[in-house]
């Protein structure tokens, strides 16, 4: 499948998961509106019946039951304009609520008519008939009042209400849910294959070389054995060596880096000097170092000896130097620090080569990954060095961090557990 088809493929299912969302929202807050007005309505009309029962327990009134007053999104206020006792009102709440399945808990309150003043009040949390109310101050004289209802949770009794909605909204969240991830795993895969494309096409670049001096050098020793002297002999004999070294180890990094992966490789975990093998490193790229002109400084000032792989802290050591001179247009010049932190050995490699750039300093420690420019990779290699030190230094519980500017240098540092 083209990439323009991915893309385009991608682009609709994004459209239909933000389409799902939406509707889902809209209709959601639909429900709920539609809810709470049904609830309202049932509070209103059993609010009237409580106001008409107590207007009828007043012998000597004759006014009529006034419009309830909604005065906040959870609270109702009743005008009645005559007298009753508490106790009515409280049994006909627990009636006209019960006969409407209104099971929330509320408040009331009862008010003076004529200032509005809170006399007392109540709380029902379950719609039982009580003979006894929680209240028993009573008022002595016969005064017109008023009461308020002021329902608690209102909205989460609201969404108890709606399970069928709520269950319905749960499984959409959890089918966008399901497509958010397949969205994601089609990035990540589309990306690692075109990492594993580069991978495969710098792999196959680098091969090209090497098998061609090969190549070359066994022809010439082949075909004109007989009219060479002894040193031309042995330069080509290098040469086919050198090549070979150099096929074996890009054949050994891959073939170990995805034997540590799946946990087949086997660790040989010892006592080793860390500051000597430091020193073998550094003396392996001598050579290369003076040839460009450049400088490597150590400052080895942590305990020497520590617990690990030699093989594998040798190849990580390798792998950071290799990285510092690379990326060096100018002469290297790398520095190399260990240091004491608590239960720690710090192990700082820098440099002041072309740095990482910004947006690309997430990725550096992905698999196959490599710095480039537009299409074109600046420096030579196969995106898996920092991805192997990362993981050998997992493998040996440690920690890796970097700091990096373009055009100022890139220091790594490793934690390592004594």
């Amino acid at each position: 499948m083209s990439t323009k088809s991915i893309r385009i493929i991608l682009l609709l299912m994004l459209v239909t998961i933000l389409g799902l969302f939406i509707t889902q929202g809209y209709w959601f807050k639909r429900a709920f509106s539609l809810e709470e007005k049904q609830f309202d309505e049932k509070v209103n009309i059993a609010l009237r019946n409580v106001a008409d029962r107590l207007l009828l327990g007043d012998a000597n009134k004759t006014s009529r039951i006034r419009p309830i007053t909604k005065t906040a999104s959870n609270e109702f206020f009743v005008e009645t304009l005559c007298y009753f006792p508490l106790r009515k009102l409280d049994s006909n709440l627990v009636i006209e609520f019960s006969k409407r399945n209104i099971n929330a808990s509320f408040d009331y309150q009862i008010l003076k008519a004529k200032d509005n003043t809170i006399i007392l009040g109540n709380t029902i949390t379950r719609l039982v008939y009580r003979d006894s109310t929680a209240c028993v101050a009573r008022i002595d004289d016969k005064e017109n009042l008023n009461f308020k209802i002021i329902f608690n949770n209102k909205p989460t009794y609201l969404l108890g209400s709606m399970k069928i909605w709520l269950f319905s909204s749960v499984s959409v969240i959890l089918l966008l849910g399901v497509f958010t991830f397949i969205i994601i795993s089609i990035l990540k895969g589309r990306k690692l294959a075109n990492l594993k494309k580069d991978f495969v096409n710098n792999m196959t670049h680098e091969f090209k070389t090497p098998i061609a001096n090969i190549s070359v050098a066994s022809d010439a020793i082949r075909n004109k054995r007989s009219e060479m002297d002894e040193g031309k002999l042995n330069r080509y004999a290098e040469i086919i060596s050198k090549e070979n070294n150099r096929l074996n180890e890009l054949v050994n990094m891959t073939l170990n880096f995805s034997s540590i992966e799946k946990n087949e490789e086997t660790f040989r975990f010892e006592k080793i000097d860390l500051h000597q093998l430091i020193k073998d490193s550094v003396l392996t790229f001598g050579p290369l170092i003076k040839e460009r002109n450049g400088l490597l400084t150590l400052d080895l000032k942590s305990d020497k000896e520590i617990i690990g792989d030699k093989i594998h802290l040798t190849n990580m050591v390798n792998n950071l130097i290799d990285n510092a001179i690379k990326y060096s247009d100018e002469k290297p010049e790398i520095n190399i620090e260990t240091e004491n932190e608590k239960n720690q050995l710090a192990l700082t490699i820098s440099d002041k080569g072309n740095g990482i750039a910004k947006e690309n300093q997430e990725h550096i420690f992905e698999k196959f990954y490599r710095e480039e420019t537009g299409n074109i990779h600046n420096t030579k290699g196969y995106g898996l060095g920092l991805s192997y030190v990362k993981l050998i230094i997992e493998k040996h519980k440690g920690t890796i961090s970097f700091e990096s500017k373009i055009g100022v240098g890139t220091t790594f540092t490793i934690y390592l557990p004594k």
